[in-house]
């Protein structure tokens, strides 16, 4: 049986950034080259990025990507490479009708209005210049996926290559995730690999998830299975990468390494086929025998909590890298939302570009700034103070003049947020650093924050994260420190102190929050699991507690539409996955 040598090139793209992302595919294309690759596979809409979203309803970005793509299939010498790229109808393709019957349509200023018939495309390149293309057939449109918004389906007939005399097919994401569908097709015209360029964004069981389809598609059509996967953050999303290569038999043959742009060099042992169109290699097989020891690399699966917090970080260093923010600022409370977000923060873009703020007022403990100043001590970040005392008093007596009244209660609390808010947009006006909100799912959940206060700022990275997840990544970042031989960046005394917002004088989160032990697993249930109240009591929680939180949840959406963007981990964030109207009055049915 013939060996192939692929190269599948996890790389993070740049939405919209064309130039950028043609410079990385020719640099992992040579690379490729110079370990006797025959083909480079790259991952879904690599050429323009993913999520596009609406760029490709924008005049001239699909002619730009073509232009991008043309100045690819330019270069001479290279190995074949697929590219993941958008394609006009027309361009050797036939495309069905938009999913719902409407073309997308956007209009023009002299009034015209066009329809961009496009599809989501894996276009072949070899010495010849531009060759077969894939056209992506079946298009998600649930969670985070709005695909029938932008594309048409492509239609038969599947796309098969041949290289080094191996029969090719070429997928692209969701065609490999249907049983007796495109994957099928391929292998009963004769393909014995099957390439598929993905972007799938990280969440939590999500690596899991993709290998376990892999081998069905495998053991269903006999095939070896390419799986590239996109890396690196966008908004929102974050991608892992985790490419990976399984034999016929389901068996995993090369992984690549979790959130790291890699090119991940497979050799294959494959059936022999004429079928497909025939493209160009670089090297004599000998050559390539060679450098057998660069190929065939198995990265080991990190852990669970592990991932997470390397999402974290990413997702947070490409949002800054990408908007040009070159430093970040945050409010340092002493607590545990605000020590995990410094620490991903350092870890993101560096010590030296991270500014801690302990901004105390008259109910902030002592142990509490002491507790802010050992972890920058500890994380090497500088840290000042800003005391808000005198802001406080003067803007309660401006209120109350004002109002006639004595502030207290919440107006008092929400006011020294705010006060903190407006201090951090402040320096973040002069200095140019973003502020990092500190914020998490449970406190976003249940509307336990203070709009225009803590909420204030320009990306909030742990607003995916519960509580209870925050604690065990806080262990988890002492633990990989010490197993480094580094001292432990969180403090103890930050981990096993109660909660507070201290906004109000002994004030705990749990006067106002169930425990989060409690509170983590009956939002998980409704948030991310879409279970009905009454789901839930007939499961044996407790009645009470769970409509006040399903109230808590509901009541708070308002909120929620006015945070910044946060890296999402979990398979239903805030956001994008879940579009709750703010005004709803369905209640449903509860006892």
């Amino acid at each position: 049986m013939p060996v192939l040598r692929i190269a599948l090139a996890q790389m993070n793209s740049v939405v919209g950034g064309l130039s950028q992302n043609v410079e990385t595919l020719h640099r992992l294309r040579t690379q490729a080259a110079s370990v006797g690759a025959s083909l480079v596979i790259s991952p879904e809409l690599a050429l323009t990025g993913y999520p596009p979203e609406d760029l490709l309803l924008k005049e001239g970005f699909c002619d730009s990507a073509r232009r991008a793509l043309e100045e690819l299939a330019l270069a001479q010498n290279l190995p074949a490479l697929l590219v993941g790229t958008v394609v006009a109808e027309g361009d050797d393709v036939v495309l069905a009708p938009s999913m719902d019957g409407r073309d997308v349509t956007r209009l023009m200023n002299d009034g015209r209005v066009v329809s961009p018939h496009i599809a989501n495309a894996l276009v072949a390149l070899s010495s010849r210049g531009v060759g077969p293309i894939a056209t992506k057939r079946l298009l998600p449109n649930y969670d985070v996926f709005d695909e029938q918004r932008y594309f048409h389906p492509g239609l038969g007939p599947s796309t098969i290559i041949n290289i080094d005399g191996v029969a090719v097919g070429m997928l692209i994401c969701e065609d490999v995730w249907t049983f007796q569908g495109p994957a099928a097709e391929l292998a009963d015209e004769g393909a014995t690999l099957i390439v598929v360029a993905n972007a799938s964004p990280f969440a939590r069981g999500r690596r899991d998830d993709r290998e376990a389809m892999l081998r069905e598609r495998a053991y269903e059509t006999g095939c070896a299975i390419a799986y590239v996967n996109l890396v690196g953050g966008q908004d929102e999303l974050v991608f892992d990468g985790q490419s990976v290569v399984v034999d016929a038999n389901g068996r995993v043959l090369a992984r690549a390494t979790a959130f790291q742009e890699e090119l991940l060099v497979v050799e294959v042992d494959l059936r022999g086929s004429s079928a497909g169109v025939v493209l160009d290699t670089v090297y004599a097989r000998d050559e390539r025998a060679a450098m057998a020891a660069h190929a065939n690399h198995v990265a080991e699966p990190a852990s669970d909590v592990a991932e997470i917090y390397d999402a974290l970080v990413m997702g947070t260093r490409d949002y800054l890298r990408k908007n040009g923010f070159r430093s970040a600022i945050l409010g340092l409370s002493g607590g545990i939302d605000s020590s995990l977000v410094a620490a991903i923060a350092v870890d993101a873009v560096g010590a030296r570009a991270v500014h801690g703020y302990a901004m105390p007022s008259r109910y902030s403990s002592e142990h509490s700034v002491r507790d802010a100043y050992e972890l920058a001590r500890r994380l090497d970040i500088d840290i000042d103070t800003i005391a808000i005392e005198a802001a406080h008093s003067t803007v309660m007596t401006m209120l109350e003049e004002t109002l006639g009244v004595e502030l207290a209660g919440l107006t008092e609390e929400n006011l020294q947020s705010r006060i903190r808010g407006v201090l951090l947009m402040a320096v973040s006006n002069q200095t140019g650093a973003i502020v990092l909100t500190t914020g998490n799912k449970s406190e976003m959940a249940t509307g336990y924050s203070t709009l225009y206060g803590d909420s204030a700022g320009g990306f909030a990275v742990i607003k995916d994260v519960p509580k209870t997840l925050v604690y065990e990544l806080c262990r988890y970042r002492n633990e990989r420190a010490l197993s480094q031989g580094d001292p432990e960046p969180i403090p103890m005394e930050v981990l096993v102190k109660a909660p507070s917002a201290e906004l109000r004088p002994d004030q705990r989160d749990d006067q106002s929050l169930p425990p989060y032990d409690q509170l983590d697993p009956l939002l998980e249930l409704y948030v991310e699991d879409d279970a009905t109240a009454q789901e839930m009591i007939d499961a044996g929680h407790d009645e009470t507690l769970v409509l006040r939180i399903t109230r808590l949840v509901d009541a708070s959406e308002y909120k929620r539409r006015q945070m910044p963007p946060g890296v999402r981990i979990s398979k239903k964030a805030f956001g994008r996955d879940r579009r709750m109207p703010i005004t709803n009055a369905f209640r449903p049915e509860t006892p």
